[in-house]
């Protein structure tokens, strides 16, 4: 409750703020949330009372934009996408100090991104190191710019190894035990690693090259270089990986190894030809997160229950549905984890073989000698084995194997693409499987996603935006609270410090046979399900995102409602 005399109070200070006078008459904040934002100000009177209340995660970071920017009359920016980094002069140090970021150059125009569009001091340093152009403003949010400048940071430490590159293509002699080349690609190895990226996209553009990371299923921009450091780049890449450097009209596949802080990684290599030179892409394959048991990967307790009960059946096929990039690799080989052991025979079926693993036979597919996954999965079955896992089932011939492998006893493990579980079922018919096979054969399904989990070092409470809130407001309790990374050193200004999954499992029984069996219609199959309690991707992913492990909008992004 809010007595008289801090209802006062509020009223004086509204008079003299017209931006929190803003907020409250178009009702974005309640008057209590005001009087402890004014707690805030009062230890800190320069910033502004929108910046309070978003930390304090009463204002949501759309409304903060749109509110601040109407009362400033600068327009503002959501994100801070396509930033040419090479046209930035300002130095970092000095960037960090301001707040401010070069967005686009031109030979009579600068446009910044600015978190207080009213520092004038800001605008003398632009002015100082972009003169005689005309200055256009935005507002950006402050994290976004911090994010661009630790982008910016990196660029400033590689500029040595470059030089040191440049020297050597001069045929100049360089100091040090490694080449300056072998050097820059230790230096990219190690710090995708340390950011905990899984993909390396060095690409080729029309007068230089790029280096993009892929963090927790997003790029992010790392560094760039001349063209002529794109090639030295790519031709002893190719080198690394055991294929021919001097060929770049057609794709090429390969892989190497390499040993940092006493851990062994193995990097997949693939180079395509591009209208500027090539794209090349480095998989970053760390162990140390696919042996992971089934209990570690983030799978909530109600569908792990389910999981471990289908693993523990003696046949049948459970596939695991999901687009690429999912994590169902991951959770196929938890699964092989929670079931290998002396007592079975394990054989895999993969494409690539990505991890080898003790105690299970893993069967690589080359079709270059007809080692199809139909064609290794025959052999199989000629091999005594308990547990099947095949990488993926793409065509009716690997399909009708696993059923009949299925059928004579076996465990099959296996992943189908799909939007959600119960359309792995349409999708196995649709293929050419007979539905009274498919309920005979069928498990069960689990359908997942990946969502960014919440820097534990920096998650701040927050209000999502309305338009992620209101489909939802009858499912939440009335004191939810959602949390965000805002980004800190720890998570390199990204505000995430890993994945999990969110996922939606069910498994078959008489009344679902009998369903599947007669080629019921989808939304019937869902209708038996969710009387059973079956719950959805998305409901799955609002328990994490109340629980503070992730934020809502990566719910939305990944899982439909």
């Amino acid at each position: 409750m809010v007595g008289e005399k801090e209802l006062k109070i509020l009223k004086e200070y509204l008079k003299k703020d017209p931006l929190a006078r803003r907020l409250y008459e178009r009702k974005l904040v309640t008057p209590l949330q005001l009087l402890k934002a004014l707690q805030v100000k009062k230890e800190a009177r320069t910033r502004n009372i929108a910046e309070i209340l978003y930390e304090l995660g009463y204002l949501s970071k759309d409304d903060y934009l749109k509110e601040v920017s109407a009362e400033l009359q600068v327009p503002f920016l959501e994100k801070l996408d396509g930033v040419r980094m090479r046209d930035i002069k300002i130095p970092v140090s000095i960037l960090k100090q301001i707040l401010v970021v070069p967005i686009r150059v031109k030979y009579n125009l600068v446009k910044v991104a600015m978190a207080d569009p009213l520092n004038w001091n800001a605008e003398a340093y632009i002015k100082r190191f972009y003169p005689n152009r005309k200055i256009e403003k935005y507002l950006a949010f402050k994290e976004d710019i911090l994010k661009l400048i630790k982008t910016l940071e990196d660029r400033e430490k590689i500029q040595s190894i470059i030089g040191d590159i440049k020297r050597e293509l001069r045929g100049e002699e360089v100091s040090g035990q490694d080449s300056a080349i072998v050097r820059l690609i230790k230096y990219i190895l190690e710090k995708a690693i340390e950011r905990k990226a899984s993909d390396i996209h060095i690409e080729a553009e029309e007068t230089y090259g790029e280096v993009r990371l892929r963090i927790f299923g997003t790029l992010y921009e790392f560094l760039d270089f001349d063209k002529e450091i794109f090639n030295a780049l790519s031709s002893r890449l190719k080198l690394m990986a055991g294929v021919d450097p001097s060929e770049r009209r057609k794709p090429q596949d390969g892989a190497f190894s390499m040993q940092f802080d006493e851990n062994k990684f193995d990097f997949r290599f693939s180079s395509l030809p591009t209208v500027w030179g090539e794209s090349i892409v480095i998989r970053i394959l760390d162990k140390r997160n696919i042996l992971k048991s089934i209990d570690e990967i983030g799978i909530s307790e109600k569908n792990l229950t389910l999981i471990k009960k289908a693993l523990a059946a003696p046949n049948g096929i459970f596939l695991v549905t999901g687009p690429t990039g999912s994590g169902k690799s991951t959770t196929l080989y938890a699964s092989l984890n929670a079931v290998v052991g002396v007592d079975k025979k394990v054989i895999t079926v993969e494409d690539p073989v990505e991890y080898k693993l003790p105690g299970i036979q893993q069967v690589q597919v080359n079709p270059r000698i007809d080692m199809t996954f139909a064609a290794a999965l025959r052999s199989i079955l000629r091999q005594d084995p308990d547990i099947i896992m095949i990488g993926e089932i793409r065509d009716l011939e690997t399909l009708e194997i696993a059923v009949k492998a299925a059928l004579t006893g076996h465990l099959v493990l296996s992943t189908l693409h799909t939007n959600d579980a119960v359309s792995a079922i349409s999708r196995m018919i649709d293929m050419g499987i007979d539905p009274f096979m498919v309920a005979s054969s069928l498990l069960g399904v689990e359908a997942q996603r990946l969502v960014k989990t919440n820097c534990p070092y920096c998650k701040v409470q927050y209000k999502p935006a309305d338009i992620y809130l209101d489909p939802i407001r009858n499912h939440l309790p009335k004191d939810a609270k959602f949390y965000r990374g805002k980004g800190c050193d720890k998570c390199n200004m990204t505000g995430f410090a890993g994945r999990t999954l969110i996922s939606e499992v069910f498994l078959t029984d008489e009344v679902l046979e009998s369903k599947i069996a007669k080629n019921k219609e989808k939304l019937e199959i869902l209708s038996y399900l969710r009387q059973k309690g079956y719950r959805t991707m998305f409901f799955d992913g609002l328990i994490k995102a109340l629980e503070g492990i992730t934020p809502l909008e990566e719910v939305y992004r990944v899982a439909k409602l």
